[in-house]
């Protein structure tokens, strides 16, 4: 059996069971669903930074779509920061292992997506990349049952026929399917540099407008444009992950984008640490759609 072994337990979140358990715990805790969310959420988006910084936001959106329906199976689109994605690359079979222990794939819609050229089965795209992986114990949290499909995305224009063929083929399964993106906005400062901007305050700022030019497509569930932005503007790391949400999506039934909450990793480590300095920022989003 095939089995997909941690890579950031213990870094990015806690390695130990108790610990992991506690802490995700906490994260759900910690944050509050909306009570005028529509009905019949279908997806949604997650950042993937440390939970430390990102836990919350990622929380949030997986407990909005917990709250709107039991699912059975989470179809999870991954950023790739290896660059080894040039199709829908698909874990197939076997499980993923956290500390919490393992989650099934599910196999059965897996392997009606491998009847499309637009995938492929290709677990090695997800042997380095962290996106998928630190989601995983807050399934395990909310849904306990749910099975997975972790694919990784390309951030090219295949990303919205990827979405497409995923959203039709779990258009007839909802409200038991949903499909979740996994991405980061802006990267900024420190040795993100190269990406332009001011540094500082006047950094930040820079940060929060450039992330707002995603969050209006996003919310407009424009899936064609999220590509050629991020490439434009540098602010998506998984940008072919939020293209094929968004695609999915709207053949799953979603008319629009709600943005429960936005943060960055300069806002975050300003509430935990006051007055510390750090030139690096990250944008965070936390994404449903309806």
């Amino acid at each position: 059996m095939n089995i997909r072994q941690p890579l950031r337990a213990g870094s990015f979140y806690e390695g130990a069971p108790g610990p992991c358990r506690n802490h995700a715990a906490k994260l759900i805790d910690a944050v509050e669903v909306p009570r005028d969310l529509p009905q019949g959420l279908v997806g949604g988006l997650v950042p993937h930074a440390g939970w430390m910084y990102s836990g919350r936001l990622a929380a949030l959106t997986f407990k909005a779509l917990a709250a709107a329906n039991e699912a059975q199976t989470l179809v999870l689109f991954g950023a790739d920061h290896v660059g080894l994605a040039r199709q829908g690359e698909l874990y197939e079979a076997g499980v993923w292992r956290t500390p919490l222990g393992d989650v099934s794939i599910d196999e059965e819609i897996a392997a009606e997506l491998l009847g499309s050229e637009t995938f492929r089965a290709y677990p090695q795209a997800h042997d380095r990349e962290h996106s998928l992986e630190v989601q995983v114990p807050l399934v395990q949290m909310l849904f306990p049952e749910a099975r997975i499909v972790p694919i990784t995305v390309p951030p090219t224009p295949l990303a919205v026929t990827i979405g497409q063929e995923v959203g039709k083929l779990l258009a007839g399964r909802t409200p038991s399917s949903r499909v979740i993106g996994s991405t980061d906005l802006t990267h900024h400062g420190g040795h993100f540099g190269a990406w332009g901007g001011p540094a500082g305050e006047e950094g930040v700022a820079w940060t929060e407008q450039n992330d707002r030019r995603m969050l209006d497509l996003v919310e407009a569930m424009d899936a064609d444009g999220v590509i050629g932005e991020a490439d434009a503007h540098h602010n998506a790391c998984g940008a072919g992950a939020i293209a094929a949400t968004i695609a999915a999506s709207c053949e799953m039934g979603a008319t629009r984008g709600i943005c429960l909450r936005y943060t960055n990793s300069y806002r975050v480590l300003q509430d935990l640490y006051a007055g510390q300095r750090d030139d690096t920022t990250v944008g965070y989003a936390s994404v449903v759609f309806a």
